[in-house]
């Protein structure tokens, strides 16, 4: 097996398997970690660096330069950000933070004011805010070129005070000249910001929907939460020892799978065709 064909391995199981791929890198040294990532394309690195634990993610940043550091960063969405951030060193934090997009870093620097264990810490903020007098048309073009993570526009004032929303459905049945404020409807039921994570899947909004906006006094929207994002938050915002069991026991399972593969490939190697060495550092 050359030098190369380990290399070629692990981004190839990072590619088709990032969350095992992520229970393993947690439990190698950090500086091992920083090191596969230094030499994963970029966007391949950052789904599998934001399926980590964000301690284990943060340590493997503290391994790294500025510059692959942010390149690993700046895909990843906000709510992702802020869990690693918060395991970065503050002055680090600081200077990561000014070198990211300004949407993502304004984004964080919001979340990262909440205390780690309320909703307002761990809502997305990556969603679509328009005012009331926005036509249909002009709101489902924007929306068109949104991530789309939630199919719903949601109304506001200057001062983001949530209105009201208006979902993907009727944008697309609405006459194009239809004014947002003719279509919203009220939320179902909103979650304050500074509420806890523990208690919040009990709400009754839930039973209805599976997104609720996250709002601060005076009802200014901070972002959403989704019953999967608010079961993640709370895992991850105070893992137990049993946490950390369990998430070594699928590394093991990923590890042994790894290893396999890897012993497949360098017993049968010699009958298959030379396949050219990935050249390092390569990025996407």
């Amino acid at each position: 097996m050359t030098d190369a064909e380990p290399q070629r391995l692990s981004l190839a199981f990072m590619r088709t398997h990032p969350a095992q791929a992520a229970r393993v890198l947690e439990a190698l040294p950090p500086d091992d970690a920083a090191t596969l990532f230094a030499r994963a394309p970029a966007r391949l690195g950052a789904g599998v660096l934001a399926a980590m634990l964000p301690q284990a993610a943060a340590r493997c940043i503290a391994a790294m330069d500025d510059e692959r550091a942010l390149e690993l960063l700046s895909p990843m969405g906000a709510q992702p950000i802020v869990a690693v951030m918060r395991y970065v060193a503050e002055v680090r934090r600081r200077e990561l933070l000014k070198r990211l997009p300004t949407t993502a870093a304004l984004a964080s620097s919001l979340l990262l004011g909440y205390a780690e264990d309320t909703l307002g810490a761990w809502a997305d903020p990556d969603v679509v805010l328009l005012p009331a007098d926005t036509r249909a048309g002009d709101a489902l073009q924007r929306l068109r070129q949104s991530p789309m993570h939630h199919e719903m526009v949601f109304v506001t004032d200057a001062e983001r005070k949530l209105l009201g929303i208006v979902g993907l459905g009727a944008l697309l049945q609405a006459p194009e000249a239809a004014t947002l404020a003719t279509l919203m409807r009220a939320p179902v039921a909103t979650l304050a910001a500074h509420a806890p994570l523990s208690g919040s899947a009990a709400h009754p909004g839930w039973e209805r929907v599976s997104v609720l906006p996250v709002v601060e006094p005076g009802d200014r929207i901070v972002g959403v939460m989704t019953r999967d994002a608010l079961s993640r938050a709370q895992r991850q915002a105070a893992p137990t020892a049993n946490d950390e069991a369990d998430a070594r026991l699928p590394a093991l399972f990923a590890r042994a799978y790894w290893q396999t593969l890897s012993g497949l490939l360098e017993t049968g190697l010699s009958l298959l065709p030379r396949v050219p060495p990935a050249q390092e550092g390569s990025r996407q």
